[in-house]
């Protein structure tokens, strides 16, 4: 019996073993070339010091003890673009969201992580980012605590420039500030991942085939909202179409659109297909495992 146990125990220790290494064997390092990335740091001007620390380490792991240039975002500058276009309680009287901003080879498009953050996700900010003009970047918005992350716009924005040396279009960056508030207001409303989806699909539409007649971007809301099984109020079209007619006046390709955003739906892929391919790997080690025990049984 003592002998039965033994090799059953053996038997669970090597599958175990094999399980390990198969997933030490898919974890993988990206770089972003060789040439020192430009990396900034936006915090928000009126953290403490005890703040600060916190939200710097949520960046050392992207940093990876590289120089990094820091600069500050008062409420003022959030207040420039956000004021009038969204909900005075979201914009608030203190600066606390912060940026960390990485320039990426040409090509990588954006990435973008959040901590939190609990109005805005990733895709809101990419998509917005693209809106403005950012490229190949690598950003990580975070809080100390749990904000809404409106105002972070303002300093990712501003932490970008710094690091590329340029200043983007004005009317771009207000564009993508009504964006986000736009994106973040329907969330609240019928639930961010629809309200991302919406935005986004309409955008592409719009931008793909120059569209900016109120009437012809009404027929594609309500088309896109008829596929996600969502009915929208006459007010929420009249700001989507709003959105939309400014998005319109902007140089945008929908090709720098899909550049910039394709890590996003990449990433999204690829964690389903491992999600997929782990839970194959593990029914396949369960079967496997059944399989010795029951033979082991029989013999003894």
């Amino acid at each position: 019996m003592a002998r039965s146990r033994n090799l059953i125990i053996l038997v669970v220790g090597i599958a175990l073993l094999a399980g390990v290494a198969y997933f030490k064997d898919k974890s993988t390092v990206i770089t972003s070339g060789n040439q020192e990335p430009g990396i900034v740091i936006s915090l928000g001007e009126d953290l403490n010091t005890e703040q600060r620390k916190i939200v710097r380490g949520y960046f050392n792991s992207y940093q990876n003890g590289r120089e990094a240039r820091l600069i500050t975002v008062s409420n003022a500058e959030e207040r420039r673009y956000l004021q009038g276009v969204i909900d005075e309680k979201l914009i608030g009287t203190r600066a606390i969201s912060s940026a960390y901003c990485e320039l990426l080879d040409k090509g990588s498009g954006i990435e973008v992580q959040v901590e939190n953050i609990t109005a805005i996700t990733s895709f809101m900010y990419a998509n917005a980012l693209s809106t403005a003009g950012i490229s190949d970047a690598r950003v990580i918005v975070a809080a100390p605590f749990k904000v809404s992350g409106t105002a972070a716009l303002t300093g990712i924005i501003k932490a970008f420039e710094s690091a590329s040396g340029k200043n983007l279009n004005e009317n771009a960056k207000q564009t993508a500030h009504q964006e986000i508030a736009e994106t973040s207001e329907l969330g609240r409303e019928i639930g961010n991942d629809n309200a991302q989806k919406i935005i986004y699909e309409v955008k592409r539409k719009v931008i793909e085939d120059n569209i900016s007649q109120p009437e012809e971007i009404k027929k594609i809301i309500i088309e896109v909202a008829a596929n996600l099984n969502i009915s929208l109020s006459e007010a929420q079209m009249a700001s989507i179409i709003s959105l939309m007619q400014k998005l319109n006046q902007l140089d945008i390709k929908i090709s720098n659109i899909d550049e910039q955003l394709q890590n996003l739906e990449r990433n999204i892929k690829e964690i389903k297909s491992s999600g997929e391919e782990a839970i194959g790997f593990i029914q396949k080690l369960i079967n496997l495992l059944n399989s010795l025990i029951a033979n082991i049984q029989s013999i003894i």
